[in-house]
């Protein structure tokens, strides 16, 4: 083959397998072009439903049901919005920052605490939960101050009761956190958190025959109670008889 047919041929080859490279290149392109416009048309239809939601359901009663079902991040999505359209709304902080504890995000949590507090020095639950955070944290001193403004705003919190006797028990102080939990149950004798929490305190405390007192006065008011606590006490001190 002659040279000048040779290199001409060799050039038409270079030309098509570059055009081919080009081709493949662009199409590469088209498509990842194509994905990122699929993927930015799905957050935006993401966020249109979010926006739909907030706007036809009451948002706190949205967040609740979600976060209920276990939805913890997308009850997140819709607080932020509803917090975005209504900045005063100290509800809204609170179940906000209730949704980010879920999450495990505690201390984003307690900035919509305190937006909540200072918004509504009333709304109770954002201490409640406030303590509860710090609590998970053991900062037991910093929750149970928390659990006191509870009490404060509603003296017949039976929770805020059952929680600062936990956090007493935590701190050592068993006779202070029984004293608190029997407040608790005065409240409200069907309040299954106090129970679980008096035996608990009543089995540091060696109390065996009292906190098995505790198991029967619970199951007679058909209270539940976790089979673990109830299973601990058998092992170190078999059930009694109950008095006729």
């Amino acid at each position: 083959m002659p040279g000048k047919i040779k290199a001409l041929w060799y050039f038409c080859i270079v030309t098509i397998v570059a055009g081919f490279l080009v081709l493949a290149a662009k199409g590469e392109m088209d498509e990842a072009s194509e994905q990122a416009e699929s993927a930015s048309q799905a957050a935006v239809e993401k966020q249109k439903e979010i926006d739909k939601k907030t706007i036809q359901i009451d948002p706190i009663k949205l967040v609740r049901e979600l976060n209920a079902m276990g939805k913890y991040q997308e009850a997140v999505d819709i607080a932020r919005k509803a917090g975005e359209r209504n900045p005063d709304h100290a509800k809204i902080q609170t179940w906000w920052g209730i949704s980010l504890v879920k999450l495990d995000k505690r201390a984003e949590a307690i900035d919509h605490f305190i937006l909540a507090a200072k918004k509504d020095p009333t709304d109770e639950k954002a201490h409640l939960y406030w303590g509860l955070t710090l609590a998970m944290d053991k900062k037991f001193n910093d929750a149970i101050g928390h659990y006191r403004i509870v009490l404060e705003i509603n003296p017949e919190h039976s929770n805020a009761y059952a929680y600062w006797g936990a956090s007493l028990s935590a701190l050592e102080k068993l006779e202070e956190a029984v004293a608190k939990l029997e407040e608790s149950l005065v409240l409200n004798r069907f309040n299954s958190q106090a129970y679980g929490i008096m035996i608990n305190v009543l089995y540091k405390q060696q109390n065996y025959e009292r906190a098995w007192e505790m198991v029967h006065k619970a199951r007679a008011d058909n209270v539940s109670l976790q089979q673990s606590s109830v299973d601990r006490l058998s092992r170190v001190f078999p059930e009694p008889a109950q008095k006729p």
